[in-house]
C-alpha cells in the first residue's frame, strides 16, 4: 500500500511523457533557447544562408532528433506501429515549438509568419509521416515498384526542403504575389502527393 501511494504518480508521470514526449521535448527545447541561446538571427542577404539557417535548425535538426528518440523509446513495438504513431509525436512537438518560434519573432508579424508557415509546416510533417509508413516498414517498402518507391523517395525528401525555401525566398523580399503563388503551389503539390499516396496504399492491401 505504501509504494502504492509513493509510485502511483512517478508511474502516471512516466507514461505521460512516453505519450506526450513531443510536448515534453518542445517545451524543454524551448525553455532552452529562450533563457541560453535566443532564436535571434541576422539575417544576410543570401538566399542559401537564409535556407540552410530554416532548414537546418527548424526541420531537419528537430525531425532528426525527434525521429531518432521516438523509434528508441518504441524500438520494441513492430516497424507498421511505430511508423503509424510517429505523426502525433511530430505534431506534439511542433504544437510547441513553431508558435512558440514565429511569436518569439519580432513585431509586426507578417501574414507568411502567421499563415502561410504553419500550413506548409503542417503538410509537411503529414507528407514525411505518411511516407515513413512505407519507407521505414520493409514489409510495406517490398510492395512498390522502383519508380512509386523513387516517387515515395523524392516525397520524403522535397517535403522538409520547400518551406525552407519558400521562407527564405519571402525574407529576401520576394513579391507578396510570388510567395502566394510558391506557397499554393506547395500545399497543393503536398495534398496531391497524400491523396495518391492513400490511394496506392489502399489499392495495394
Amino acid at each position: 500500500m505504501t509504494l502504492f501511494a509513493l509510485l502511483l504518480f512517478p508511474l502516471y508521470f512516466a507514461y505521460w511523457l512516453l505519450e506526450n514526449m513531443g510536448v515534453f521535448l518542445a517545451a524543454i527545447y524551448c525553455a532552452y533557447k529562450h533563457f541560453f541561446s535566443p532564436f535571434y538571427f541576422i539575417t544576410p542577404d543570401s538566399f542559401w544562408r537564409n535556407f540552410l539557417h530554416i532548414f537546418i535548425e527548424q526541420i531537419l535538426l528537430p525531425l532528426g532528433v525527434l525521429t531518432a528518440a521516438f523509434f528508441f523509446v518504441y524500438k520494441k513495438d513492430k516497424a507498421e506501429d511505430r511508423a503509424a504513431n510517429v505523426l502525433p509525436f511530430y505534431l506534439g512537438f511542433y504544437a510547441v515549438y513553431l508558435p512558440f518560434r514565429i511569436l518569439s519573432a519580432p513585431l509586426p508579424y507578417s501574414a507568411f509568419a502567421l499563415f502561410a508557415k504553419p500550413l506548409l509546416f503542417l503538410l509537411m510533417l503529414l507528407l514525411v509521416a505518411e511516407r515513413e509508413k512505407v519507407l521505414f516498414v520493409p514489409s510495406a517498402r517490398a510492395l512498390l515498384n522502383g519508380r512509386d518507391l523513387a516517387f515515395c523517395w523524392a516525397d520524403f525528401v522535397l517535403a522538409p526542403l520547400l518551406p525552407a525555401a519558400i521562407e527564405a525566398l519571402w525574407i529576401l523580399g520576394a513579391r507578396p504575389p510570388i510567395a502566394f503563388v510558391c506557397v499554393l503551389l506547395c500545399c497543393a503539390g503536398s495534398v496531391l502527393r497524400l491523396a495518391k499516396g492513400g490511394a496506392r496504399l489502399s489499392s495495394d492491401t
